[in-house]
Protein backbone atom coordinates (compact mmCIF):
# COMPACT_ATOMS: atom_id res chain seq x y z
CA UNK A 1 0.00 0.00 0.00
CA UNK A 2 1.50 3.53 -0.74
CA UNK A 3 1.68 5.97 1.94
CA UNK A 4 1.47 9.84 1.23
CA UNK A 5 3.31 12.24 3.19
CA UNK A 6 1.84 15.70 3.37
CA UNK A 7 4.92 18.62 3.53
CA UNK A 8 4.35 21.93 5.63
CA UNK A 9 2.88 23.43 1.54
CA UNK A 10 -0.35 22.74 1.37
CA UNK A 11 -1.67 20.72 -1.36
CA UNK A 12 1.73 19.49 -1.79
CA UNK A 13 2.87 15.47 -0.83
CA UNK A 14 5.39 13.18 -1.84
CA UNK A 15 6.17 9.37 -1.21
CA UNK A 16 8.97 6.99 -0.37
CA UNK A 17 10.59 4.93 -3.18
CA UNK A 18 11.30 1.79 -1.05
CA UNK A 19 14.19 0.96 -3.40
CA UNK A 20 15.17 3.54 -5.05
CA UNK A 21 17.96 6.27 -3.20
CA UNK A 22 18.87 10.18 -2.86
CA UNK A 23 21.24 11.71 -0.89
CA UNK A 24 21.38 9.19 1.72
CA UNK A 25 17.42 8.31 2.02
CA UNK A 26 14.88 7.19 -0.09
CA UNK A 27 14.03 9.10 -2.87
CA UNK A 28 10.65 10.79 -2.85
CA UNK A 29 8.16 11.36 -5.34
CA UNK A 30 6.23 14.80 -5.44
CA UNK A 31 2.71 15.37 -6.50
CA UNK A 32 0.42 18.44 -6.11
CA UNK A 33 -3.27 18.65 -5.01
CA UNK A 34 -6.10 21.02 -6.29
CA UNK A 35 -9.88 21.64 -7.39
CA UNK A 36 -10.97 22.72 -10.21
CA UNK A 37 -14.82 23.03 -11.64
CA UNK A 38 -15.28 21.67 -8.40
CA UNK A 39 -14.10 18.26 -8.30
CA UNK A 40 -10.26 17.37 -6.83
CA UNK A 41 -7.36 17.04 -9.28
CA UNK A 42 -3.83 15.15 -8.58
CA UNK A 43 -0.97 15.17 -10.87
CA UNK A 44 2.44 13.71 -10.56
CA UNK A 45 5.63 15.98 -10.99
CA UNK A 46 7.63 13.40 -10.40
CA UNK A 47 11.01 12.04 -8.94
CA UNK A 48 13.87 14.82 -6.81
CA UNK A 49 16.32 13.06 -8.62
CA UNK A 50 14.94 14.60 -11.72
CA UNK A 51 16.22 17.69 -11.09
CA UNK A 52 14.90 20.43 -9.18
CA UNK A 53 11.79 18.89 -7.92
CA UNK A 54 11.56 19.79 -4.16
CA UNK A 55 8.56 21.02 -1.64
CA UNK A 56 9.20 24.79 -2.70
CA UNK A 57 9.32 24.07 -6.17
CA UNK A 58 6.16 21.89 -6.00
CA UNK A 59 4.33 24.74 -3.93
CA UNK A 60 4.90 27.27 -6.77
CA UNK A 61 3.51 25.01 -9.49
CA UNK A 62 0.25 24.57 -8.00
CA UNK A 63 -0.08 28.15 -6.74
CA UNK A 64 0.95 28.95 -10.39
CA UNK A 65 -2.46 26.58 -11.19
CA UNK A 66 -4.68 27.47 -8.79
CA UNK A 67 -4.35 31.41 -9.43
CA UNK A 68 -4.81 31.01 -13.13
CA UNK A 69 -7.85 28.78 -12.26
CA UNK A 70 -9.03 31.83 -10.29
CA UNK A 71 -8.58 34.64 -13.09
CA UNK A 72 -9.93 32.11 -15.70
CA UNK A 73 -6.55 32.21 -17.59
CA UNK A 74 -3.37 30.54 -18.89
CA UNK A 75 -2.53 26.93 -17.59
CA UNK A 76 -4.79 25.59 -15.35
CA UNK A 77 -3.20 22.01 -15.06
CA UNK A 78 0.31 20.44 -14.97
CA UNK A 79 -0.54 19.00 -18.36
CA UNK A 80 -1.49 22.50 -19.81
CA UNK A 81 1.81 23.78 -18.31
CA UNK A 82 3.97 21.29 -20.00
CA UNK A 83 2.02 21.72 -23.51
CA UNK A 84 2.45 25.76 -23.36
CA UNK A 85 6.28 24.63 -22.89
CA UNK A 86 6.51 22.22 -25.58
CA UNK A 87 4.94 24.81 -27.60
CA UNK A 88 7.43 27.37 -27.05
CA UNK A 89 10.04 25.33 -27.20
CA UNK A 90 8.40 24.14 -31.11
CA UNK A 91 7.82 27.89 -31.81
CA UNK A 92 12.01 28.38 -31.06
CA UNK A 93 12.71 25.84 -32.86
CA UNK A 94 11.34 26.13 -36.12
CA UNK A 95 12.47 30.09 -35.60
CA UNK A 96 16.16 28.77 -35.24
CA UNK A 97 15.06 26.63 -38.34
CA UNK A 98 13.89 28.91 -40.36
CA UNK A 99 17.09 31.89 -39.21
CA UNK A 100 19.07 29.11 -41.01
CA UNK A 101 17.61 28.65 -43.90
CA UNK A 102 17.63 32.65 -44.44
CA UNK A 103 21.25 31.90 -43.99
CA UNK A 104 21.60 28.76 -46.42
CA UNK A 105 23.00 29.54 -49.98
CA UNK A 106 21.70 28.19 -53.02
CA UNK A 107 24.57 26.39 -53.46
CA UNK A 108 23.68 24.30 -50.64
CA UNK A 109 19.92 23.07 -52.16
CA UNK A 110 21.78 22.60 -55.39
CA UNK A 111 24.47 19.69 -53.38
CA UNK A 112 21.50 18.12 -52.06
CA UNK A 113 19.67 18.22 -55.44
CA UNK A 114 22.91 16.70 -57.23
CA UNK A 115 23.20 13.88 -55.02
CA UNK A 116 19.71 13.45 -55.84
CA UNK A 117 20.38 13.29 -59.17
CA UNK A 118 23.07 11.06 -59.28
CA UNK A 119 20.85 8.45 -58.00
CA UNK A 120 18.08 8.72 -60.13
CA UNK A 121 18.67 10.55 -63.34
CA UNK A 122 20.56 9.47 -66.07
CA UNK A 123 20.91 12.77 -67.19
CA UNK A 124 22.82 13.63 -63.71
CA UNK A 125 26.41 14.11 -65.41
CA UNK A 126 24.76 17.04 -67.66
CA UNK A 127 23.09 18.70 -64.60
CA UNK A 128 26.31 18.45 -62.83
CA UNK A 129 27.71 20.13 -65.55
CA UNK A 130 25.25 23.08 -66.07
CA UNK A 131 25.46 23.40 -62.53
CA UNK A 132 28.99 24.07 -62.25
CA UNK A 133 29.23 26.06 -65.57
CA UNK A 134 26.15 27.94 -65.72
CA UNK A 135 24.00 28.41 -62.89
CA UNK A 136 26.36 27.99 -60.34
CA UNK A 137 28.50 31.68 -60.87
CA UNK A 138 25.31 33.47 -60.94
CA UNK A 139 23.29 32.06 -58.24
CA UNK A 140 25.48 29.45 -56.13
CA UNK A 141 26.40 32.28 -53.68
CA UNK A 142 22.90 33.77 -52.91
CA UNK A 143 20.83 32.93 -50.19
CA UNK A 144 18.06 30.63 -51.18
CA UNK A 145 15.14 33.41 -49.82
CA UNK A 146 16.92 36.06 -52.10
CA UNK A 147 16.00 34.11 -55.11
CA UNK A 148 13.06 35.58 -57.09
CA UNK A 149 11.92 36.12 -60.27
CA UNK A 150 14.71 38.89 -60.94
CA UNK A 151 17.90 37.05 -60.38
CA UNK A 152 16.09 34.26 -62.77
CA UNK A 153 15.84 36.76 -65.47
CA UNK A 154 19.29 38.16 -64.69
CA UNK A 155 20.58 34.21 -64.68
CA UNK A 156 18.95 34.09 -68.29
CA UNK A 157 19.97 37.23 -70.00
CA UNK A 158 24.07 36.56 -68.87
CA UNK A 159 23.29 33.22 -70.44
CA UNK A 160 21.92 34.52 -73.32
CA UNK A 161 25.09 37.92 -73.13
CA UNK A 162 27.46 34.60 -73.50
CA UNK A 163 26.12 33.41 -76.40
CA UNK A 164 24.84 30.36 -74.77
CA UNK A 165 22.24 28.57 -77.01
CA UNK A 166 18.51 28.95 -76.56
CA UNK A 167 18.55 25.23 -75.64
CA UNK A 168 21.31 24.95 -73.30
CA UNK A 169 19.55 28.50 -71.66
CA UNK A 170 16.17 26.43 -71.34
CA UNK A 171 18.20 23.61 -69.69
CA UNK A 172 19.42 25.42 -67.41
CA UNK A 173 16.34 27.73 -66.02
CA UNK A 174 14.63 23.91 -65.99
CA UNK A 175 17.56 22.61 -63.59
CA UNK A 176 16.76 25.52 -61.09
CA UNK A 177 13.59 25.05 -61.65
CA UNK A 178 13.19 21.46 -60.33
CA UNK A 179 15.89 22.16 -57.63
CA UNK A 180 13.36 24.46 -56.36
CA UNK A 181 10.88 22.04 -56.31
CA UNK A 182 12.68 19.52 -54.54
CA UNK A 183 13.42 22.21 -51.39
CA UNK A 184 10.75 21.57 -49.36
CA UNK A 185 11.80 18.04 -49.38
CA UNK A 186 15.14 18.98 -47.69
CA UNK A 187 13.80 21.47 -45.54
CA UNK A 188 15.39 24.09 -47.83
CA UNK A 189 12.66 26.47 -48.63
CA UNK A 190 9.23 26.66 -48.01
CA UNK A 191 7.96 29.91 -50.51
CA UNK A 192 7.10 30.19 -54.40
CA UNK A 193 8.80 29.01 -56.89
CA UNK A 194 11.35 31.58 -58.61
CA UNK A 195 10.98 30.02 -61.89
CA UNK A 196 7.63 29.60 -62.12
CA UNK A 197 6.74 32.41 -60.91
CA UNK A 198 8.90 34.19 -63.92
CA UNK A 199 6.83 32.23 -65.87
CA UNK A 200 3.62 33.77 -64.61
CA UNK A 201 5.02 37.35 -65.07
CA UNK A 202 6.32 36.56 -68.59
CA UNK A 203 4.40 33.70 -70.26
CA UNK A 204 7.09 32.90 -73.17
CA UNK A 205 9.70 33.03 -70.45
CA UNK A 206 10.83 29.36 -70.81
CA UNK A 207 9.96 29.80 -74.70
CA UNK A 208 12.92 29.79 -77.27
CA UNK A 209 13.15 30.01 -80.49
CA UNK A 210 13.09 27.62 -83.11
CA UNK A 211 16.72 25.61 -83.12
CA UNK A 212 16.28 23.22 -86.07
CA UNK A 213 18.68 22.97 -88.07
CA UNK A 214 17.30 24.06 -91.47
CA UNK A 215 20.33 23.16 -94.17
CA UNK A 216 21.67 19.54 -95.09
CA UNK A 217 24.84 18.85 -97.10
CA UNK A 218 24.45 18.04 -100.11
CA UNK A 219 26.16 15.23 -101.98
CA UNK A 220 28.84 17.55 -103.54
CA UNK A 221 29.59 19.32 -100.14
CA UNK A 222 29.88 16.06 -98.03
CA UNK A 223 32.09 14.91 -100.37
CA UNK A 224 34.39 17.94 -100.29
CA UNK A 225 33.87 18.05 -96.16
CA UNK A 226 34.79 14.15 -95.74
CA UNK A 227 37.66 14.65 -98.52
CA UNK A 228 39.36 17.41 -96.36
CA UNK A 229 38.58 15.61 -93.01
CA UNK A 230 40.60 12.88 -94.37
CA UNK A 231 43.49 15.00 -94.96
CA UNK A 232 43.37 16.72 -91.56
CA UNK A 233 41.94 14.33 -89.25
CA UNK A 234 41.12 10.72 -89.85
CA UNK A 235 39.17 9.71 -86.56
CA UNK A 236 37.13 13.12 -87.21
CA UNK A 237 36.50 12.18 -90.62
CA UNK A 238 35.55 8.52 -89.52
CA UNK A 239 32.96 10.29 -87.35
CA UNK A 240 31.28 12.36 -89.72
CA UNK A 241 31.15 9.43 -91.94
CA UNK A 242 29.26 7.35 -89.04
CA UNK A 243 27.25 10.01 -88.65
CA UNK A 244 26.22 11.08 -92.25
CA UNK A 245 25.36 7.78 -93.24
CA UNK A 246 23.23 6.40 -89.69
CA UNK A 247 22.09 9.58 -88.36
CA UNK A 248 23.74 8.85 -84.84
CA UNK A 249 24.18 11.88 -82.41
CA UNK A 250 27.48 13.00 -81.59
CA UNK A 251 27.04 11.99 -78.12
CA UNK A 252 25.80 8.82 -78.81
CA UNK A 253 29.13 8.52 -81.14
CA UNK A 254 31.62 9.53 -78.39
CA UNK A 255 29.91 6.71 -75.89
CA UNK A 256 30.03 4.20 -78.70
CA UNK A 257 32.04 0.83 -77.39
CA UNK A 258 33.23 -2.38 -79.55
CA UNK A 259 31.08 -4.04 -77.67
CA UNK A 260 28.07 -2.15 -79.31
CA UNK A 261 28.97 -3.21 -82.49
CA UNK A 262 28.05 -7.01 -84.57
CA UNK A 263 30.05 -6.44 -87.85
CA UNK A 264 29.15 -9.65 -88.91
CA UNK A 265 25.49 -8.76 -88.68
CA UNK A 266 26.05 -4.86 -89.41
CA UNK A 267 24.14 -3.82 -86.73
CA UNK A 268 25.28 -0.92 -83.71
CA UNK A 269 23.46 -1.12 -80.39
CA UNK A 270 23.06 2.32 -78.67
CA UNK A 271 22.59 2.29 -75.20
CA UNK A 272 21.46 4.96 -73.15
CA UNK A 273 20.46 7.32 -76.17
CA UNK A 274 19.02 10.81 -75.91
CA UNK A 275 14.60 9.41 -75.48
CA UNK A 276 16.27 6.72 -73.16
CA UNK A 277 14.93 3.53 -75.85
CA UNK A 278 17.66 1.41 -76.30
CA UNK A 279 18.22 1.76 -80.65
CA UNK A 280 19.78 -0.34 -83.09
CA UNK A 281 21.67 0.95 -85.91
CA UNK A 282 21.78 -0.78 -89.36
CA UNK A 283 25.18 -0.08 -90.93
CA UNK A 284 25.60 0.34 -94.72
CA UNK A 285 28.33 -1.53 -96.44
CA UNK A 286 30.52 1.93 -96.74
CA UNK A 287 30.11 2.11 -92.55
CA UNK A 288 30.36 -1.57 -92.31
CA UNK A 289 33.64 -1.28 -93.75
CA UNK A 290 35.09 1.66 -92.82
CA UNK A 291 34.42 0.23 -89.10
CA UNK A 292 36.22 -2.90 -89.91
CA UNK A 293 39.87 -0.95 -90.94
CA UNK A 294 39.41 1.14 -87.71
CA UNK A 295 39.09 -1.91 -85.54
CA UNK A 296 42.56 -2.88 -83.73
CA UNK A 297 43.63 -6.35 -83.97
CA UNK A 298 43.31 -6.85 -80.35
CA UNK A 299 41.07 -4.65 -78.79
CA UNK A 300 38.80 -4.84 -75.41
CA UNK A 301 35.17 -4.74 -75.92
CA UNK A 302 34.86 -1.89 -73.61
CA UNK A 303 36.93 0.32 -75.05
CA UNK A 304 35.47 2.83 -76.96
CA UNK A 305 35.84 3.18 -80.97
CA UNK A 306 36.90 6.60 -80.67
CA UNK A 307 39.11 8.37 -78.05
CA UNK A 308 41.09 11.38 -77.04
CA UNK A 309 45.28 11.33 -77.28
CA UNK A 310 45.09 9.81 -73.85
CA UNK A 311 43.13 6.97 -75.02
CA UNK A 312 39.38 8.05 -73.12
CA UNK A 313 36.46 8.90 -73.93
CA UNK A 314 35.69 12.46 -76.12
CA UNK A 315 33.77 14.84 -74.49
CA UNK A 316 33.79 17.16 -77.51
CA UNK A 317 34.10 17.30 -81.36
CA UNK A 318 37.17 18.37 -82.07
CA UNK A 319 37.11 22.63 -83.81
CA UNK A 320 38.96 20.70 -86.61
CA UNK A 321 35.77 20.34 -87.78
CA UNK A 322 34.50 24.04 -87.42
CA UNK A 323 37.99 25.27 -89.17
CA UNK A 324 37.49 22.91 -91.72
CA UNK A 325 34.02 24.17 -92.51
CA UNK A 326 35.62 27.39 -92.29
CA UNK A 327 37.57 26.90 -95.36
CA UNK A 328 35.39 25.25 -97.16
CA UNK A 329 33.11 28.83 -96.80
CA UNK A 330 30.15 26.44 -95.96
CA UNK A 331 28.58 29.41 -93.45
CA UNK A 332 30.18 32.31 -95.49
CA UNK A 333 27.88 35.23 -94.89
CA UNK A 334 25.50 33.00 -92.51
CA UNK A 335 23.90 34.85 -90.16
CA UNK A 336 21.53 32.84 -88.86
CA UNK A 337 22.82 30.03 -86.90
CA UNK A 338 19.88 27.62 -87.71
CA UNK A 339 21.29 27.78 -91.17
CA UNK A 340 24.86 27.28 -90.13
CA UNK A 341 26.90 23.98 -90.62
CA UNK A 342 27.74 22.24 -87.84
CA UNK A 343 28.66 19.07 -87.15
CA UNK A 344 25.16 18.24 -85.52
CA UNK A 345 24.05 19.14 -89.41
CA UNK A 346 25.04 15.57 -90.62
CA UNK A 347 22.42 13.95 -88.70
CA UNK A 348 19.53 16.13 -90.65
CA UNK A 349 21.32 15.52 -93.41
CA UNK A 350 21.19 11.38 -92.98
CA UNK A 351 17.08 12.15 -92.84
CA UNK A 352 17.02 14.22 -96.02
CA UNK A 353 19.20 12.47 -98.26
CA UNK A 354 16.58 9.14 -97.18
CA UNK A 355 13.54 11.39 -98.09
CA UNK A 356 15.11 12.72 -101.63
CA UNK A 357 15.60 8.84 -102.07
CA UNK A 358 11.54 8.11 -101.70
CA UNK A 359 11.57 6.73 -98.41
CA UNK A 360 8.86 7.17 -96.18
CA UNK A 361 8.48 9.39 -93.08
CA UNK A 362 7.14 6.87 -90.89
CA UNK A 363 11.01 5.05 -92.22
CA UNK A 364 12.94 7.94 -91.36
CA UNK A 365 11.14 8.45 -87.98
CA UNK A 366 11.99 4.95 -86.88
CA UNK A 367 15.79 4.99 -88.43
CA UNK A 368 16.46 8.70 -87.00
CA UNK A 369 15.05 7.16 -83.57
CA UNK A 370 12.01 10.12 -83.15
CA UNK A 371 9.65 8.98 -80.12
CA UNK A 372 7.33 11.31 -82.14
Amino acid sequence: MTIWKKTKHPGVRYKESRTRRYKGRAERYYSVRYRRNGKSVEEGLGWESSGGINPNYCARLRGEIVSNIRAGRGHQSLKDRREEEEAIRDAKQREKQAQKRDKTSFDVLAQHYLDWSRNNKKSWKQDETRYRLHIKPSLGAMPIKDITSWPIERLKQDLKAKGKAPQTVLHCLALVRAMFYKAPLWNLHQGSNPVREATKEHKKFLTIPDASRLEFFSHEQASALLKELRTRNLQLHDMAFLSLYTGMRAGEIFKLQWADINLEHGIITILDPKNDETARVFLAPQVKDMLQKRRPDRVKSHSFVFTDSQGRKLKEVSNTFDRTIQKLKFNEGVTDRRRRFVFHTLRPTFASWLAMQGTSIFEIKDLMRHKR
